[in-house]
Formats: structure tokens, sequence, C-alpha cells
């Protein structure tokens, strides 16, 4: 959860909120007034179909929203043609204040990403091991973590938690994701 920054020493990132699917253009419009701007990102990987290969694609985060670092001249953000507006408190009978963020929430958010917490990314199968954490990227345990029991050629035995108890469950190869 996100703490709305009190201390006014300290940096403060002003959410903003973008035209649906723009988070990368309003990034770059912002940063070329010379804001400093972060849009967070995860990546995913997929088969494509057509080209019958793996793909790694970066998606947003928080789709419609990234982070501007506050400076004397960020209201500037709001002339970008990708930007619709920024986040403001709801008070009743008094103006709306900028909705902040602490610099340490934006910078723990950037180490997630950094680290690839958020990634849902293949693993190799030459590197699965008895004993590793790794989450299961499709099927009735889509998201759910387990723990690595036995590695075939082309199944891994896992056990998981679900329903109360420690489950063993097959899954192939192919829909296992590297745990974040």
């Amino acid at each position: 959860m996100i703490k709305i920054a009190k201390n006014d020493n300290a940096r403060k990132w002003y959410i903003v909120a973008c035209r649906p699917n723009s988070e990368r253009q309003a990034g770059a419009e912002i940063l070329a007034l010379g804001q400093t701007v972060f849009v967070p990102c995860f990546r995913r990987e997929y088969h494509h179909r057509r080209k019958r290969k793996w793909m790694k694609q970066s998606y947003p985060l928080l789709p419609g929203y990234l982070f501007v670092l506050a400076s004397e001249h960020w209201s500037r953000v709001l002339d970008c043609e990708h930007v619709q507006r920024v986040l403001r408190s709801q008070h009743y009978g008094e103006a709306s204040v900028p909705i902040a963020a602490s610099d340490d929430d934006v910078q723990a958010i950037r180490s997630a990403q950094d680290a690839g917490q958020f990634d849902d990314l293949r693993i190799d199968r030459h590197g699965i091991k008895p004993g590793d954490l790794v989450k299961v990227g499709e099927g009735a345990f889509t998201g759910t973590q387990g723990t690595v029991e036995a590695v075939s050629d082309e199944n891994i035995v896992l056990l998981i938690a679900a329903m109360g108890r420690e489950l063993r469950t097959k899954v192939p190869l192919d829909k296992i994701r590297q745990a974040g």
C-alpha cells in the first residue's frame, strides 16, 4: 500500500493518470519537459502462434498511471497530450490536493521491478531442481507458488498449498513460471 507523503522535505512523487494504453507516450512527453518520471512495468513471455516462437513483451504494472517527481514546474505536466489529470484527494468543502507517494514507496516498486518480482517468464528447464520455488503460469492453480518435488522431461511434480493442505500435482514444464 502506498503511504501518502507527509514530510515536506522528502521527495514527493505525484500519481498522474494518462489516456488508456498511453503510459509510455505520456512518460516520454513528461520526460521531454525535463521532469523525472517512472512508469512501473512487468515483462510477460508468451508463445506467438504465427511466428512459432516465444516472445517477451513489457506491460505497464499500473495501467493508466505513472509517477512524476515533484518540482517547481510540475504543473506543466497537465499540458501534455497523453496526460488526463493528476490524482487529487477528495475532501468536501476544501480545495483538493494532489496525492503524493513517498520516495521510499516508489523506490520499493522500482527495486521490485528490477528484481523481476512482477515478471511472468518461463523457466529454463535445465535449471530446475527439487526444492526450487516456482509459480504455475496456466491452469487451475494459475499464480500459485509451489516447491519442486521432481522433474521429468515433460512434467514437473509440485507441492502446492491449497484447500487447507499440501497437494502434489503434475504440471507441464511449459506452464511453469519463475517465482517472484
